[in-house]
């Protein structure tokens, strides 16, 4: 029984490590606004019920492991009006993973938490394990200091102003479009066995492609994932050891790949040869530097 205990605990740490620190939950509190009135109907919404809230986009936020939304709305005497919605993931990695995949191509950003984006009627930041989105309405050309200022107050409640993950800083920097990177929580490429990913995505004289980083617990999962994927395009091998490895994808193209350690990085839609093995060597560099 001890025993079994024991696997459960070190399979729970491992999946923490991959994911980011799991925060513990903590009841989040609207902060006062001079000028603005909150309203006593604050409300909250859990897993199963999300769909309540935001029915088309409640998938996305459940795919990142979403724990709970609290929205609360403010209204003044000029008949303004800003809603506050808090989400909460189950760590800063997830929380990242969201606010990647609904952050623009080419956002206005602003020194807020981690990172944020302003735009009309919006502000959206990163905090932690929490994903703030600020929607204001009738607010004139007062909106942007409008929104920036609830902005602040939330934050100070947060008390948990976070960073972007470190292992991004392990992307080559030549050729990066600038916040282009994005955290994949589930089936990356559209394969079970390639869990979690981070991407970004590159332009280099004219020629797009996509790099991307798989963090695993150690050297087993990164062999038994490989051996799944040449599986997968039926061309297995009876020893899979760390190194490069050039896979012809029926849907993706040519994967060019590298193992080593508990990593797996590689690319994708990057014709020439020379240029896939010199991101592949980059990226190596990166991850020594981590």
């Amino acid at each position: 029984m001890i025993r079994r205990i024991s696997v459960v605990i070190l399979g729970f740490l491992a999946v923490t490590c991959l994911i980011g620190t799991i925060t513990q939950a903590k009841d989040i509190r609207f902060p006062e606004v001079a000028g603005w009135k909150l309203s006593e109907d604050v409300q909250t919404f859990v897993p199963k019920t999300l769909y309540e809230y935001i029915n088309g986009a409640a998938d996305l936020y459940l795919s990142y492991d979403f724990e709970e939304l609290k929205v609360g709305e403010y209204s003044n005497d000029r008949k303004g009006s800003v809603t506050v919605e808090i989400y909460r993931q189950k760590s800063p990695t997830l929380a990242f993973g969201v606010y990647s995949q609904e952050r623009p191509s080419n956002p206005s950003l602003v020194s807020m938490g981690a990172q944020g984006y302003i735009g009309e009627n919006l502000l959206n930041f990163l905090s932690g394990s929490y994903y703030v989105k600020i929607n204001s309405y009738n607010t004139g050309a007062e909106d942007r200091e409008i929104l920036q200022s609830f902005a602040r107050r939330v934050l100070e409640n947060l008390d948990e102003k976070g960073t972007l993950p470190p292992i991004l800083a392990s992307f080559p920097a030549e050729g990066k479009n600038r916040n282009s990177e994005k955290f994949v929580a589930k089936n990356f490429l559209g394969y079970s066995f390639l869990h979690t990913a981070f991407t970004a995505d590159y332009d280099l004289s004219g020629k797009k492609f996509k790099l991307f980083l798989i963090e695993t617990v150690d050297k087993n999962e990164c062999k038994n994932m490989i051996q799944k994927y040449l599986q997968q395009i039926k061309n297995p091998e009876k020893e899979v050891n760390e190194g490069r490895y050039t896979i012809s994808d029926p849907h993706h193209g040519v994967v060019d790949l590298y193992w080593k350690g508990e990593y797996v990085w590689g690319l994708l839609d990057l014709g020439e040869p020379d240029s896939r093995s010199k991101y592949l060597k980059l990226f190596e560099e990166g991850l020594k530097k981590k």
